[in-house]
């Protein structure tokens, strides 16, 4: 995986797919953060295209799908509307600071006669949902599992945009709007990502002694 000319490719210089977003805004300059979403849809591809389409007033740099796969829809160096009114160490509107990712995700769900029901109604297997609290929550709630696939491709992408840009911070989509969003929720596990694409430091080896 590399970039080239603010887009993503395969190490065979082949293109990841791309599908242009017309919800863009004007150069990003200062990229800090990479910002962590859920959809909260039904599948990547529904997502791809709501991303893209300019009713939808919203778009993203990145979708990864359930299988790890990844579409391109805003290149690198150009700002998507992903965060909106957002706040984080300092800085405002989190869009002209950060690259936003999408991860395919049902998100909440609710009990309803013994299963799980997301917000566009569709069931959800329980191996497919965790219960926990929201860290901004007051009661728990079902939250679709991430697969370990699409967290493998976050993690690759993020080393990437890391290592080319000087990134410093991954952060949720809750945490720049709390109690406004709920994205990605506890089921995505933010704190192994952060260790995998900012591993410790590690010590120093011990000093030998001198051999005489």
């Amino acid at each position: 995986m590399q970039i080239t000319k603010e887009r993503l490719y395969h190490d065979d210089n082949t293109a990841y797919p791309f599908v242009p977003s017309v919800n863009i805004g004007g150069p990003l300059t200062k990229r800090l953060f990479i910002v962590i979403h859920s959809t909260e849809g039904q599948s990547a591809q529904a997502a791809i295209e709501w991303l893209s389409v300019k009713k939808s007033r919203v778009s993203s740099h990145l979708v990864i799908g359930r299988d790890g796969a990844v579409t391109q829809l805003v290149p690198f160096n150009v700002i998507a509307w992903h965060a909106g009114q957002s706040y984080w160490e300092g800085y405002k509107y989190l869009n002209i600071y950060s690259i936003g990712i999408e991860l395919d995700n049902a998100g909440k769900m609710t009990r309803i006669n013994n299963q799980w029901v997301a917000a566009f109604k569709k069931v959800y297997p329980d191996n497919e949902v965790m219960q926990a609290t929201h860290k901004f929550g007051v009661k728990p709630a079902g939250w679709h599992i991430f697969t370990p696939e699409q967290i493998q491709a976050t993690v690759d992408v993020c080393k990437l945009l890391v290592k080319a840009y000087g990134i410093t911070e991954i952060i949720g989509h809750d945490d720049i709007s709390p109690k406004q969003k709920w994205d990605p929720g506890p089921a995505f596990p933010m704190d192994q990502v952060r260790a995998q694409v900012f591993p410790p430091p590690q010590p120093p080896a011990p000093a030998q002694p001198p051999t005489t």
